[in-house]
């Protein structure tokens, strides 16, 4: 199918722009065209359908670096505990109940929350893979599954045994090595996940520094911070993204700039959870690709990118007692091209330009909450909500538009399965 997009007002984020009437010439699932609505190719394109955006915001789809979709499940249950308690003693013991059947509808019901929050594409850490999996390709979203997460699973062949079983022929799955943090996974497992990172090229992803807790057992069982163990694994020596990174040091954070090392901050989880404002001001000074994710809705508790935008801002400014950090720009960026260089997709996502992947959001311009438009980046990030998304589209195809998704979704039946997994999870657990 051949789309045209008229009359758009496109984040040129990049170069930090807003370009006026804007055309986008889409092939399929390519862009084939970026430019104005004045320009012979543009005009000449033939299309089966052309939407007018009458001046309404074009942005490159949001990318969610780091989240727990199925635990939709769990949104609001055990809520204002520190993350030992809240972790160990309660969403490690409800886990153990969950099925395929669970995972699969949780991870829907969070697909639709973020496609209505923009988001195009996820990085999902969590278990019973295929499931993950199979819940993206029939909502046709964009996904990088991890690999690994469990002590259990993070033996070498276990990991590889989990990848192998994995679907391969889809251009919207790709995966990342995965341990689930220091804590969970001894040595000799980080150890495999890193050989199976290497022998089979693929990223690696891990929880790390999110608590002080965490950090000063590690110092006391290795005596080295958790940055420091985990590079002489050799996590450093592949591509890593490092999911909350609150509290890694200055010495720690200079040593892996040179490396290719990126953070995904989650703020919003962060400040729930009471685990502390990682520094990603100086991460980024530093020259750090830090990006944003939403975490895992029980400890957030949405898929709002809106949201982690406008906090991944704000929460610098007045930690540092400077304003004029972090401007809505940057935050643009990182929920867009900084993101899809820590998932390794950064030649294919996160830029509205010839050759990428259509994954591409409608912002609107007249909603009472964003007006005045005095600037386009300050009103997404600091005024836009979820609300303010008219469409989602996905690989060239349109998943969500005006408050309604794709005729293919079955919304009302993924409800009805993620109340009914909820209300038999909390009796079998007793949680």
């Amino acid at each position: 199918m051949k789309t045209k997009i008229i009359n758009a007002t496109l984040l040129d984020v990049e170069n930090n722009k807003v370009n006026y009437n804007t055309t986008v010439c889409i092939d399929n699932s390519n862009i084939v065209f970026v430019g104005e609505n004045e320009n012979l190719f543009a005009q000449s394109f033939v299309s089966d359908k052309v939407i007018d955006f009458e001046g309404d915001i074009l942005s490159a789809g949001f990318i969610n670096a780091h989240n727990h979709n199925a635990m939709t499940l769990f949104r609001g249950l055990k809520d204002d505990l520190p993350l030992d308690k809240w972790l160990f003693d309660n969403m490690f013991v409800i886990e153990k109940y969950l099925n395929k059947n669970d995972i699969y509808y949780g991870t829907q019901l969070g697909l639709l929350e973020g496609l209505k929050s923009g988001i195009t594409t996820n990085f999902d850490s969590y278990f019973n893979q295929d499931a993950i999996v199979q819940a993206n390709i029939d909502l046709k979203t964009r996904l990088v599954c991890s690999v690994g997460a469990t002590q259990e699973q993070n033996s070498y062949n276990s990991i590889i045994n989990m990848y192998k079983d994995l679907p391969k022929d889809n251009e919207l799955i790709s995966y990342m090595a995965y341990a689930h943090s220091i804590y969970t996974i001894d040595t000799k497992g980080l150890e495999d996940t890193v050989c199976v990172a290497r022998d089979y090229k693929l990223p690696l992803h891990i929880h790390l520094a999110e608590t002080l807790n965490e950090v000063g057992e590690c110092v006391q069982k290795y005596n080295k911070t958790p940055i420091q163990l985990i590079e002489d694994i050799g996590f450093f020596e592949h591509k890593c993204l490092i999911a909350h990174g609150v509290h890694i040091d200055k010495d720690d954070y200079l040593s892996i700039v040179q490396k290719n090392v990126s953070v995904a901050h989650c703020p919003s989880s962060n400040m729930k959870l009471g685990s502390g404002i990682a520094p990603i001001y100086s991460m980024i000074e530093a020259g750090i690709n830090v990006c944003l994710g939403t975490d895992g809705p029980a400890s957030n508790n949405s898929i709002d990118m809106f949201r982690e935008m406008y906090l991944g801002s704000l929460l610098q400014k007045v930690n540092l007692h400077e304003t004029q950090i972090m401007p809505a720009s940057l935050l643009v960026k990182m929920a867009t091209i900084n993101a899809a260089k820590a998932l390794n997709l950064d030649n294919k996502i996160g830029k509205i330009k010839e050759g990428y992947k259509a994954d591409l959001v409608r912002i609107s311009i007249n909603d009472i909450n964003i007006l005045p438009l005095n600037d386009y980046y300050s009103g997404i990030v600091y005024s836009g909500k979820p609300e303010n998304v008219k469409m989602t589209m996905v690989n060239g195809e349109i998943l969500y538009e005006n408050g309604k998704f794709a005729d293919f979704i079955d919304t009302d039946k993924i409800i009805f399965e993620c109340k009914n997994a909820n209300k038999r999870l909390k009796i079998e657990s007793n949680i």
